[in-house]
C-alpha cells in the first residue's frame, strides 16, 4: 500500500556537502529535512521515484530492472556525495504487470539477463531526493526508479499513477512515492532559459493546487503555458495525481522558493481523504 508520497526538488545546492553557497537554498533544505523525517515515520519498505532526467525512451516510460542502483554527484574541487540502494525487482515486475493491464508503454532498463551484475545509474533527479529520504534510514528502503517521456499524454501519466498504486496495494509492502522535479525554470533573465512571467504564474498555481488538494486542475493547464514556464515537475506531479485518485492522500506544502532561475516546491502527502474545499 502507499504510505507516503512527496513532491521533491533536486537542485544540487540543496545538499550542503556540494553546495556552492549553503545559504542559497536553505529554506528548501530545511523543508527537505522535514520531508525526510516524515518519510522515515511512514516506515516504507520501498520508495518509487519518478525522475525527469533518467534514461527516457521516446514516447515511453523506463523502469530500472537491476538488482542495485547507485549514483554520485561531484564538484570540480573534489567535493562529492554518493549513495547506493537495492532495487525492489518484485515491485518492478508488479508495476510492469499493472502497466500491461493499463496499456502503458513501459520499458525495462537492463533486463533479466543482466540484472545480477548491472547497476542502474541514478541521475540527480533520483539521487537528490533519495539522499534526504532513503539514504539516512537504517536499513534503507529499496528503490524503484521510473523515467517518463514528457511527450506522453497526461491521461497516460494518470494511468501510470493508478498502476503504481495498484501494484503497491497488491504487493502487501509499505510503499512511498516521490515525484522528483523543480518548478518553472524562467525566473531569472540571466539564467539559461531567460525570463518569462509564466514561470512565476505556474509556480503559484502549483503551490495553490497543492495547498487546496486539487491536483486535478493540472489536466487543464494549456501546453503553451507550460512551455513558457519551462516546467520540470509537472509531468511527475500528474502521475502523483493518478496515484492519489486510487489511494486518497492529503497534501501539505512545506516550502516554496525561487532563489535562482528555477523554483522549488516541497510537499508531503499522507494517507487520508482531503477536507472539502
Amino acid at each position: 500500500m502507499i504510505v507516503f508520497a512527496a513532491i521533491a526538488p533536486h537542485g544540487g545546492d540543496i545538499i550542503t556537502q556540494i553546495a556552492d553557497d549553503p545559504r542559497t537554498m536553505e529554506k528548501t533544505r530545511t523543508a527537505m529535512r522535514e520531508l525526510g523525517r516524515r518519510f522515515a515515520s511512514a516506515r516504507p519498505d520501498t520508495v518509487v521515484v519518478v525522475t525527469p532526467h533518467g534514461m527516457i525512451p521516446a514516447e515511453g516510460i523506463s523502469i530500472g530492472f537491476t538488482k542495485h542502483a547507485a549514483g554520485i554527484l561531484d564538484k570540480p574541487d573534489g567535493r562529492f556525495i554518493k549513495a547506493s540502494f537495492e532495487v525492489d525487482t518484485e515491485l518492478c515486475a508488479a508495476i510492469m504487470e499493472a502497466g500491461e493491464e493499463h496499456q502503458l508503454p513501459l520499458y525495462r532498463i537492463m533486463g533479466d539477463e543482466r540484472r545480477e551484475e548491472a547497476v542502474l545509474p541514478l541521475d540527480w533527479g533520483a539521487l537528490i531526493p533519495l539522499w534526504f529520504l532513503a539514504h539516512p534510514m537504517k536499513p534503507r528502503p529499496r528503490v524503484v526508479v521510473l523515467a517518463p517521456s514528457p511527450t506522453l499524454p497526461r491521461e497516460t501519466l494518470v494511468r501510470l499513477g493508478v498502476a503504481i498504486a495498484r501494484a503497491a496495494e497488491a504487493s502487501g509492502k509499505r510503499v512511498a512515492f516521490v515525484a522528483s522535479g523543480d518548478q518553472g525554470h524562467a525566473h531569472d533573465p540571466d539564467g539559461p532559459y531567460g525570463y518569462d512571467s509564466a514561470s512565476q504564474s505556474h509556480d503559484m498555481a502549483m503551490c495553490d493546487a497543492i495547498e487546496k488538494n486539487d491536483l486535478d486542475q493540472l489536466l487543464y493547464w494549456p501546453p503553451e503555458f507550460l512551455e513558457d514556464a519551462k516546467i520540470d515537475a509537472f509531468y511527475q506531479t500528474v502521475i502523483l495525481m493518478g496515484l492519489i485518485g486510487h489511494t486518497p492522500m492529503r497534501g501539505e506544502l512545506l516550502s516554496y522558493e525561487a532563489p535562482t532561475y528555477f523554483g522549488m516546491a516541497v510537499a508531503a502527502y499522507e494517507p487520508g481523504t482531503p477536507p472539502p474545499p
